[in-house]
Parts: C-alpha cells; structure tokens; sequence
C-alpha cells in the first residue's frame, strides 16, 4: 500500500501536494513544540496550496504563532482574515483573536468576541477571566501611578532584551538575557523566535553616571542553549537561571541551574531537578533569606498554562523540597510568569490572566492572613496594552527596571527603569533648527517633544528657527524634528540635576532628501557581497533613521568603481544592494519600504564641497570617470578616486509610508 500511495502521487502530479502535505505535518509539528516562529514561516510558504478543509487550520495557526510570539498586530490581522469569507468552525478562533485585541487595546471589540465564544463553550474560566480583564482595561486604562518610566539605551539593540537582575549590593551591576549575536550562542535560530538562542549579559554602571558597555556573561553560564532569566541569593554569590535545551529527537523542556561564585568566576553550574526533563522550569526568584525558591512551570496540578510555583527548604546547605503551587489567588487558567520576591516579602509577576490593559501586565501579591494574596495590577505606565513583565526592584527604594515590548521599542522585548517621581520644577529647551547642507535656519518645522511623563508636545520654529519648550525636572526629553523634504533628525536630553531656572539649548542639523545620501564605512569582503563585522554601526545608524522617519520609503544604492566589466560590477554590486536591505529587513524594517538597486560602475561619484575639503587635490563638481582617474599620474590618488566611486547610498523615494 505504501508503495501504491507512492506511485499515484508520482502518476497524477501530486508530487506538489505530497510535499505540501509533508510541510504541513512538519509545521504541526514544530507548532506543538513551540517552535513557533519556524512554524509561521512554513504555514504561510503553504496556505495558498493546502486542501480547502486545512485552509482554516493553517490560516489559524499562523495567527497562533503570531500571538505566541507577541506580535499582537500581526496575530490579529491574522485572525481577522479568517472572518473574511466565512465564520470559522473552530470556536477557539473567538477566543483566541480576543486575545490579540485585548493586547493592541481594542477592549470593546475583545469583549464582543468573548461573548461569541461564551455561547458555543459556556464552561471556560479563560473566557470568563478575560471578559472581566476587558471591562477593567476599559475602566482603568487612563489611570497612572506616580512613575517615571524610560527605555535603558546602553542595553537596547533590535534584538530581544529582557528579564533584569541586579547583580550587586550596590545596584551597579546588572545581568539581563539577550538574542543578540555576540554571546556563546549556537549560531543556528531558534525555532521559537527565529533568533540565535539567548544568552545572559552584564553591564556596569560607571562614574560617568551612565551603563557601561554590554558584554556577555560567564562562558560557565552561557552555552549553545538557550540561557537566561537569572536571579541572585542576596549576598550575590550565587546565581540561579534558566536553560532550555534543545536535542534532536528528544523532547525537552526548560530546567533551573545554580552556580557558586569562586574568585571572581563562576563555578560550573547545576541543575536543580524541580520537574521532569520534559517540562519547564523558569524565571527563578529567590527569597531574600535564601530558604524559599519561586519559578514558573507547566506541570500538572497548576490552574492554567504558566503557573507560579515554589519549593523550600531549612538551610541553604540542605535540598530542595517538593514544589507548591502559590495557588488560585495568583494563578489563573492564563500564563503566570517571572516572578519577582521582594525583601519585604511582596511578590511582584506578569500575567494575561488577571484583569490588565492587555498582553501581560506586571501584577504586585501582597500576602495577608489566611496565607492568602491580594493581587492588584500595579497600572500605568509600568503597564500598558502590550507585554510588560519581568519586573525588579531595589531593597530600598521605590526604583527598578522592568522589560515591555511597548511601542517604541528597538526589536522586540526591551529593557526599561522606572523611578518615583516627587517632585515637579519647571524648566526650559530651546532647539534651533537648521539645514544641514546650507547651514541656514529653518522656519516653520515642527518639533516634537517626547517624554514617557509627559506625552507629545509639537512646536513650529519662528523665522529665526528655533523653538522653546518648558521643561520638568528628573525626566529624560527627546526631541525631534520633521517637515517635507528632510529626514527627521533628534537630540536628547535629561533635566536631572539641572540649577535652577537653567535654559538647554541645542541644534538640529536637518539632511535634506533631493539628492542620494551616502552611507559611509560599508563595507564587504573582497569582490563578494558579504558585509563584514565593521560596517555593523553604519548599517545600525540606518536601521535608526528607518525608525526614525517610519513614512519614508527608500531606493539603496550599491556603487562598484570602474575596474572589471560592466556585466560584473552590475551583477556584484545588485548582490550588495540587496545584502544591506536584506540586513534592514532581518531587523525588523518592513519588506515594503526599502528597494535594491545595483548601478555597477555606470554612476561615477561626483565630487561636493564635503569630499573636497577631505581631499584637497579634488575640485567640486568633478566626476570621477576612467578619463578624470587615468589622468592622475600618482598611483594613490588614482585608488582614492577608485574608493570614493564605491559606496553605499540611499535615496528617498516616497514619505507615504502607512506600516503594517
């Protein structure tokens, strides 16, 4: 029989739905491993081709991979499109899309969903738990508490960044958990978010009052697997952290490691055997006095997906007990996770189960008599509509940092600090705009004042170019300038320690768009389209002013110089176009806004007064063809001709953008 099912695909050209057929079981099953970002990518390579009963199947699960990765616009497009033709037979669609809204704030929209799927599934304390979340985010998403919240630059990059642990007395060194690509990673992504698998980083907080540079943690604690979400004893000699495995042809699951600080390394770690290899253990939080052990897991006896759990034990030489489930006034039939145990025994953690503003919100448990919790949702802006969690606090003080991948952010999660503010004292910024090119000021541009307290003030500039905003103090300001023609240009700044009655003042050198604007110190391996490690701050300084300008769409040039032929230099330097939109799109800059576009050798450089004045021998305006080079008699004149002629630009054709 299996050689005559062969046969007849092969006879009636079902080669095509035999394969299509082998990546949807190959996707099913990479989905029920959570390999969900791997999965997305083959459901949507087969959806146009699978039989019409899969069709509902693969269009839900693409919205699946979607939510489960947070990518909550997405997710619910997704689910949306399979409203489009006809009403879904799978009533878990209903659930599942409310989701999605009550994430991208749309609460009313959430309920209506609910109450759809309540009348074909009446028993789902899901549903009834979050058609109570969409009338309090309705009736709490104006409320705010009396913080101060910034994203941490010195740790953000367009990878993930999430789960902060101090790693000091003194607060001045932080470990947190990163996808970027320059730990001890398998250089293979990660079926789950399509990123290298995480490792744990630190950074240190210098006498210049700012984080220092980033660097990747112990080897003895990073490895090829997935590491991270750590946690400290409170003598910070000893850590505890997540690992997931990841084997061929074995299921496993995530498990809790220690390791012992010894002269100033890491020991090797161990693995704390809390549940079956199977299962997952994570996002440990130990007591302040060592003896009680607080994580998340999916083993039986929890109340939902992600439960908070605990073990004990006597003294912190002897073992662990048997886990304890924190029970029903912290889990709900949603996910609970990183939890967080203060040293004045409140127990801080994220949830889209309890009722928030949308995705997960950090949620803070106070225990009271009865060895029960009152749990409250800790409000804005510590939370907001999309992922907030993994929150951590000083012993002392009312400050931490927190993760969230809250608009904006620079990739996906982010690392955030928060502080209380007490105290309000006005101050002044003055921008002065100008030309970057002419020098000349610009009247009536706008110029945005952007601050996590205070919202989006606009301005325009007076004739003489500037503008001039009152500030608050102990606030971080970013302003940012925009109008036709010019792409927006920024500056920040922070009214911590101001004197006072103090007045800032700074300029914003607009760059206009008419013409091609280069790229500098871009650079690829020897007659290959391969960019090599040094044109990494160059190509993220352009993935800034993506973000920066979100409308503009752009043309990327590529430029070789003269030597070779024609047909080898279009061929090479299209390969290199498309290798630096290929690196912008691979960081999250949408496929629609940046074209490729290779010119060979066919556009000289024409020489300005910038190139001029680094090369004293070049004259404006003079184009840098074969007969100009040939005619320069010093062989090291003629190479920085042949330099000047290959490079990188990007040329502004459209600012009409609308992202998805």
């Amino acid at each position: 029989m299996k050689k005559l099912f062969l046969y007849s695909c092969i006879l009636i050209l079902s080669l095509g739905a035999c394969g299509t057929q082998a990546k949807l079981e190959k996707a099913d099953r990479i989905f029920e491993e959570g390999g969900y970002f791997t999965a997305a990518k083959t459901y949507r390579s087969i959806q146009s081709r699978v039989k019409a009963n899969q069709t509902e199947h693969v269009r839900f699960r693409v919205a699946e991979c979607y939510r489960n990765l947070g990518k909550y616009r997405e997710a619910q497009s997704a689910y949306e499109l399979m409203f489009r033709r006809r009403t879904p037979e799978n009533k878990e669609v209903y659930l599942r899309y409310a989701q999605a809204l009550l994430a991208n704030g749309q609460y009313d929209k959430a309920k209506e969903q609910l109450l759809l799927y309540k009348k074909n599934v009446t028993d789902s304390p899901l549903a009834d738990s979050l058609i109570i979340a969409a009338d309090w985010a309705k009736e709490h998403q104006k409320s705010e508490n009396n913080y101060t919240v910034k994203p941490v630059a010195a740790f953000n990059t367009f990878f993930n960044e999430y789960a902060p642990a101090y790693a000091s007395s003194d607060y001045e060194i932080l470990y947190f958990t990163s996808s970027r690509k320059t730990g001890n990673q398998s250089k293979k992504t990660y079926d789950v978010t399509g990123e290298v698998p995480s490792d744990i980083y630190l950074s240190a907080f210098t006498r210049k009052g700012s984080w220092d540079r980033v660097t990747p943690a112990s080897e003895a604690l990073n490895t090829k697997y997935e590491d991270g979400a750590c946690a400290f004893n409170n003598s910070y000699d000893r850590i505890y952290f997540t690992r997931c495995l990841k084997l061929k042809r074995e299921k496993q699951g995530c498990a809790i490691y220690t390791a012992e600080r010894r002269d100033e390394e890491w020991g090797e770690p161990e693995k704390l055997n809390l549940v079956a290899d199977t299962l997952v253990a994570a996002h440990p939080s130990n007591s302040d006095d060592g003896l009680t052990l607080y994580f998340v897991s999916d083993m039986e006896g929890g109340y939902g997906g992600m439960d908070i759990w605990k073990v004990t034990r006597d003294s912190e030489s002897s073992s662990w007990g048997e886990p304890i489930n924190m029970g029903k006034d912290i889990n709900t039939p949603g996910n609970e996770v990183f939890p967080f145990i203060h040293a004045n025994g409140t127990l801080y953690f994220a949830s889209d189960g309890h009722p928030g503003l949308g995705g997960l919100d950090i949620f803070k448990a106070t225990p009271v008599a009865g060895a029960r919790w009152e749990v409250e949702n800790v409000g804005e802006p510590l939370n907001s509509t999309a992922d907030d969690f993994a929150i951590i606090f000083e012993r002392e003080n009312d400050r931490g940092f927190f993760s969230s991948n809250r608009k904006p952010s620079r990739g996906g999660d982010d690392i955030y600090e928060f502080y209380s503010q007490t105290k309000m004292v006005e101050y002044y910024f003055t921008a002065l705009v100008r030309n970057a090119k002419t020098k000349a000021n610009m009247p009536n541009t706008e110029v945005r004042l952007v601050s996590t307290n205070t919202g989006v003030v606009r301005r325009t500039t007076g004739d003489d170019g500037t503008v001039e905003f009152r500030v608050n103090p102990r606030n971080d300001y970013l302003a940012i300038s925009s109008t036709k023609g010019f792409l927006n240009q920024k500056t920040t700044f922070s009214t911590y320690d101001w004197p006072e009655d103090f007045r800032h003042r700074d300029t914003l050198w607009m760059t206009p768009t008419d013409k091609p604007i280069e790229i500098p110190n871009i650079f690829f391996e020897f007659a290959k389209a391969t960019l090599t490690p040094d044109s990494r701050n160059s190509l993220d300084s352009l993935l800034m002013i993506m973000e920066e300008n979100p409308t503009i769409i752009v043309e990327l040039h590529a430029h070789t110089d003269s030597r070779g032929s024609a047909e080898v230099n279009d061929a090479l330097s299209q390969q290199r176009a498309q290798a630096v939109v290929d690196y912008l799109i691979n960081n999250s800059v949408e496929e629609g806004r940046i074209i490729a576009v290779g010119f060979g050798k066919s556009r000289p450089r024409v020489v300005d007064a910038n190139v001029a004045q680094r090369y004293p021998f070049l004259r404006i305006n003079t184009k840098l063809d074969d007969k100009y080079i040939n005619s320069l008699r010093n062989e090291e004149r003629q190479e920085i001709c042949h330099q000047l002629n290959r490079r990188v630009e990007f040329q502004v054709v459209g600012d009409n953008y609308k992202p998805r």
